[in-house]
């Protein structure tokens, strides 16, 4: 995360973005210290936002807010999510094969 912080991708994000929702959001900032990739932000006194370029889709925010104000949702421009558990029965479905 380091590398990546320091400007080499070493990451691909997971597909989705995170996204705040501004009727349960009270901006009590808990989420901020959270996000590994700065891109939380507040934007004025009442009001969170996403730095849609720098969120990795990784959700540690969504676990943090403690009123569950934020969720992830599809971001088809960030990349196509890896579907674990297709690619786990393909692998199976080869190997048997073999």
């Amino acid at each position: 995360m380091n590398m990546h912080k320091n400007g080499t991708p070493m990451l691909a994000s997971s597909g989705y973005v995170a996204e705040i929702n501004q009727e349960l959001c009270i901006s009590c900032w808990t989420c901020e210290p959270y996000c590994q990739f700065g891109a939380l932000m507040l934007t004025d006194e009442a009001t969170s936002g996403v730095v849609w370029e720098n969120c990795m889709g990784c959700g540690v925010c969504v676990n943090t807010c403690p009123e569950g104000a934020i969720e992830l949702v599809l971001a088809p421009e960030k990349g196509v999510p890896l579907e674990i558990e297709k690619l786990m029965a393909a692998a199976v479905e080869t190997a048997a094969a073999d």
